[in-house]
């Protein structure tokens, strides 16, 4: 029967038993003299196990069980000579049990090793991974750095030798000073870029929020890349955006976020394409709060399983850089990889959630990409822009000499006196 008995230490049927490691019959338990000390629940116990022998298992000297057998089939008491061998049996029993149970903790032990080296392995294979976005990091900072410097550097070299040659007219002017303006505004939006990622890792991302509508805040992010998509014949389609209710959020930063979104799903659409976004409300099961999911998917080239995650680190490439074309919004285009980074950053302020999904990496047959932004109608009250990020003592230098410079710069722009 499913049954349950303890045995005091005081008990003769414990001092026999365990610590003499001696068997103990059920006759004596029930008519010995020597068992009256014994409490009246221990020997009902046994007597409800309606068995006649109990041998204690004993391993490396210590006793982890109790074998028990019931009555012989003729009825006849056991004798010294059976009482041993049930002793044996039970000795017997012990090893085998201790073995069993080392058996399992070396297997156990195998298992945690073989998950402990997975985990090693995926940490080794994601340091060298970051070890090469490091790398790719001084190749892209010095690409994305050079080009506009280049550009400003010929013009002005230009403007200068036109001008001392006496053959400046205002229509040459305006077009150099036009580029001039180009170049400029890309390495100001790379500084502004570094320094957003710089905040997002001090916790100093400040959000203001206020009521405002998904809708809206798409329709901002889209309408600088609408001349851009018209050029690369790529089509965009919105759907259920306008019934959902008004959010509070910083509309600037999720402007921002959902513009470096889009871009990065422009980039890596070929020309002809198309994205698709979609808006839904639903009820988050767990905290019970409404929430928005926005999805954008594209048809472009896709993602490796392995990169899906580590897309959103900072100055990360999931593809070759060498393979990429030159401009924000061509196919394959150049960029820092700052822009998944800022965004993970707001929405995370925001108390949302952005992942991405891909079936593969996949330039022929182009099986697009799904990026799924969850946004809460009314944030958390912990949602006040703080992001926890570690910061390396290599961030800290960027942003240290990123804030100098563009402190430096606005001095300089700063009107002197007689102007």
């Amino acid at each position: 029967p499913s049954i349950e008995g303890k045995l005091r230490y005081n008990s003769p049927i414990y001092q026999i038993l365990l610590k003499d490691s001696k068997p103990v019959l059920q006759f004596d338990i029930d008519y010995n003299a020597a068992m009256k000390t014994a409490h009246a629940e221990e020997k009902s116990f046994f007597k409800q196990m309606q068995m006649a022998v109990y041998t204690p298992v004993i391993a490396h000297g210590e006793a982890i069980g109790i074998l028990c057998t019931g009555n012989k089939a003729s009825d006849d008491p056991y004798s010294q000579q059976e009482l041993d061998l049930l002793a044996t049996l039970a000795n017997q029993m012990g090893i085998a049990l201790r073995n069993a149970r080392l058996v399992d903790d070396l297997r156990r032990r195998e298992k945690d090793a073989v998950d402990v080296n997975r985990v090693l392995q995926e940490t080794k294979d994601r340091l060298e991974h970051l070890d090469e976005v490091k790398t790719d990091f001084i190749t892209i900072a010095s690409h994305e750095l050079r080009t506009p410097l280049a550009q400003i550097r010929g013009y002005t070299d230009i403007i200068q030798a036109l001008n001392d040659q006496g053959m400046l007219d205002p229509e040459q002017l305006s077009s150099m000073t036009g580029n001039l303006r180009k170049a400029s505004d890309r390495m100001e939006e790379l500084i502004r870029n570094m320094l957003d990622v710089s905040q997002l890792y001090v916790n100093a991302m400040d959000l203001r929020f206020t009521e405002v509508t998904v809708e809206n805040i798409i329709k901002m992010a889209i309408e600088p890349l609408t001349e851009a998509m018209r050029n690369r014949k790529q089509s965009l389609s919105a759907r259920g955006l306008r019934g959902l209710p008004r959010i509070e959020a910083d509309m600037k930063r999720l402007v921002q976020a959902f513009q470096n979104v889009i871009v990065n799903a422009v980039k890596f659409t070929p020309d002809g394409g198309r994205i698709d976004i979609e808006g839904t409300l639903r009820t988050n099961g767990n905290t019970g709060r409404d929430e928005i999911v926005i999805t954008i998917h594209d048809s472009g080239i896709g993602i490796e399983k392995k990169n899906l995650e580590i897309i959103f680190e900072k100055f990360v490439r999931a593809q070759d850089p060498s393979l990429h074309s030159t401009g924000k919004t061509k196919f394959m285009g150049a960029g820092p990889g700052l822009g998944l980074t800022i965004a993970r950053g707001v929405i995370d302020g925001h108390g949302g959630s952005i992942y991405a999904e891909s079936p593969a990496y996949d330039p022929e047959g182009m099986p697009g990409s799904t990026f799924y932004i969850i946004l809460p109608v009314k944030p958390p009250e912990d949602a006040t822009g703080a992001v926890h990020f570690e910061m390396t003592q290599m961030d800290t230098g960027i942003r240290d000499r990123l804030l100098q410079a563009l402190e430096e710069s606005r001095k300089q722009d700063q009107p002197s006196p007689s102007t």
